[in-house]
């Protein structure tokens, strides 16, 4: 069970890390989304900044709990942000990262 958290722990830090590094590097589609609900770019970048945090305490076993539940809360704004917007297949898709996070952070 330790290697499946581990591994599930590799694949959702590195994934909090894409859609981090996606906020903070402001890619039009991110910046366009959020600024439907007032995020400006300062907003976008440090909601980037706290997915990257997260991630990468994902990475680091001593860290894991704290990295899944920061996470799991960025991943989790996410899928608030996408249903509001009316899309909820992706909000379901989405919600697979939160459950995960939350798998890692109860196994931890």
């Amino acid at each position: 069970m330790k290697i499946a958290v581990a591994v599930v722990a590799v694949l959702i830090g590195l994934l909090s890390l894409a859609a981090g590094g996606a906020k903070i590097a402001l890619v039009p589609k991110e910046v366009v989304f959020l600024s439907q609900f007032g995020f400006v770019k300062g907003h976008t970048v440090s909601y980037g900044v706290v997915q990257v945090v997260g991630g990468l305490l994902m990475l680091i076993p001593m860290t894991r709990l704290f990295g899944a539940l920061i996470a799991a809360a960025g991943f989790a704004l996410s899928v608030a942000l996408l249903l509001a917007a009316g899309n909820t297949a992706f909000a379901g898709v989405s919600l697979v990262p939160v459950l995960l996070a939350g798998f890692v952070a109860y196994q931890d």
